[in-house]
């Protein structure tokens, strides 16, 4: 930033900016837009002529807006065409504050309206701040496309939550809860889907049969997915017939359409929202406890790992980031077993091998890192400048898979 002699004129990147005072006596600091310090002068002049004869009131302009006008104004050009499923807990925040002018929406009033879903309604932690989220994002908008001057949540903390689930449906457990769902000819075709394809359980709920290609090499094409990518999910072949037994099967458009129920007597959506309460259900029955849905994707891509599925292969299937699959190398006590006793081997192997031949410990562990990476020339050998597919590498490139 660079001082100009003119108070209250300055430069940052070559821009004239000015600061003065308004009618609350609040300082103001704004970008002229131009390089030219004799234009700054003259719009410092007239902003303080403004100020002066009280016709400068640019806060006065939002005074009047109500939230539901900005809130109207996010959904059409936002919120209705993200991802989210805002339109799930939009009417609630709506119908909390779309009486009240957008002034009224204080820090203290959004953190009231937080704490009443908190301890009201007994809404988990995550769906308190989904809620925040929402009225966050409204007023975001609102200041960036210039309909309101400041965001109120800004100020407003998230709520604490609790860390990632580490359960996993063992492949016992899933064997009980097939075995219980016998003659459900819904339950069975979506444990189904959710325990061999990972899929997430709104992608499945959301399948239409037009996107469900049945015959040769099964499969599924997700179009709208968590992570925005669409992706062919393979369906496996003992499968097919369980979900050629839905009831929707060449009769709805989608495989789990929606019914009525006593909360919801007039459906949304024209697929069915939930599982929850049928899985609860057969959870107790099969004596399973503290297990949900999304546990059976934490199983599937789990599995694969436990396989030695390498997980950029485990990613494709699952539509996981690789920073996601991270949190499911330690689920399972296989994995946390096969990491400790790999380090186990590798530290007594190499105390006892120097303890019999009085190798140096550096060289037991090369020879043996060498036998893990298949290497078998010896080490400064003109055979040690390729790999095994004939390429001209360093000696110390691994040698890459070939998919």
């Amino acid at each position: 930033m660079s001082r100009y002699k003119t108070k209250g004129v300055y430069f940052r990147d070559g821009v004239a900016y000015i600061r003065y005072q308004d009618e609350r006596g609040v300082d103001v600091r704004e970008s002229t837009k131009q390089r030219s310090a004799k234009v700054a002068e003259d719009i410092l002049a007239k902003r303080k002529t403004e100020v002066a004869t009280r016709t400068h009131f640019p806060t006065r302009a939002f005074d009047a807006v109500t939230f539901a006008e900005l809130a109207d104004y996010w959904w059409q050009a936002h919120g209705s065409k993200t991802r989210s499923q805002f339109d799930y807990l939009y009417p609630r925040v709506l119908e909390h504050f779309g009486e009240k002018r957008a002034r009224e929406v204080t820090p203290d009033v959004v953190d009231a309206f937080l704490e009443h879903l908190a301890t009201e309604r007994k809404l988990s932690a995550s769906s308190v701040n989904h809620h925040r989220t929402i009225v966050n994002g409204i007023f975001n908008f609102a200041v960036k496309r210039g309909r309101f001057d400041r965001n109120p949540v800004a100020a407003v903390r998230q709520r604490p939550e609790p860390p990632g689930r580490d359960r996993i449906v063992s492949p016992a457990e899933f064997r009980m809860l097939w075995d219980k769902a016998d003659g459900d000819r819904e339950m069975r075709p979506f444990l189904a889907l959710a325990g061999t394809t990972t899929m997430r359980k709104s992608e499945i709920l959301s399948l239409r049969w037009e996107r469900v290609h049945l015959e040769n090499a099964p499969y599924a094409t997700l179009v709208r997915t968590k992570t925005g990518h669409q992706r062919h999910v393979p369906i496996p072949q003992s499968i097919v017939k369980t979900l050629k037994a839905l009831p929707s099967h060449g009769k709805h458009e989608y495989l789990f359409p929606s019914r009525p129920t006593a909360r919801c007597p007039e459906p949304q959506r024209p697929y069915r929202w939930d599982f929850g309460k049928q899985f609860r259900a057969l959870a107790k029955a099969a004596g399973i406890q503290n297990v949900r849905i999304h546990d059976l994707r934490h199983a599937g891509a789990t599995i694969l790992m436990t396989l030695g599925v390498p997980d950029p292969i485990v990613g494709k299937v699952t539509g996981h980031r690789s920073r996601e699959l991270e949190r499911y190398q330690h689920l399972t006590p296989e994995l946390r077993a096969l990491t400790v006793n790999l380090i186990a081997t590798e530290l007594f192997r190499a105390k006892r091998a120097r303890k019999e031949t009085g190798t140096p410990t550096g060289t037991v562990r090369s020879r043996h890192a060498a036998e893990i990476l298949g290497e078998r020339q010896h080490v400064g050998s003109k055979r040690d400048v390729g790999g095994v597919d004939g390429t001209r590498t360093r000696g110390l490139r691994r040698d890459r898979p070939a998919f």
